[in-house]
């Protein structure tokens, strides 16, 4: 079986069009821009604590409107975890780490995004 496509932005973020930009996927869905900080009035007072963690930490630039779903399974997923103090189904365990790496949130998710910051220059006053 082969691997699963990587999104054309978290190429972008990678800097992998730089040498190829031939092999930009022009016609792949972008995410909608603005991701809402709210959290959906269904989770528990638990849950609501482990959004506002998990956005909170997660790395700017990365989120849009589309990945709420992927939050709030991420949410749920650490307040299990929270819960049973760690005594989590493995493959739940596993889960939770694949989710927190997709956000970013763990070495290896982190390694694989370059997000540009702007740059100030300092000399733009005079």
């Amino acid at each position: 079986m082969g691997r699963h496509k990587t999104a054309t932005t978290i190429l972008e973020l990678k800097n992998a069009f730089k040498a190829h930009p031939e092999r930009k996927r022009t016609l792949e869905p972008a995410g909608q821009p603005g991701f809402d900080n709210t959290p959906k009035s269904y989770l528990s007072d638990a849950q609501i604590v482990c959004w506002h963690e998990l956005i909170s930490k997660v790395p700017a630039g990365v989120l849009t409107a589309s990945d709420s779903v992927q939050v709030e399974i991420a949410a749920c997923l650490l307040s299990e975890f929270r819960e049973k103090k760690g005594a989590m189904e493995i493959s739940r365990v596993t889960r939770l780490c694949a989710e927190l790496g997709k956000l970013g949130l763990n070495p290896s998710g982190r390694a694989g995004l370059q997000i540009e910051t702007e740059t100030v220059n300092k000399f733009a006053e005079f």
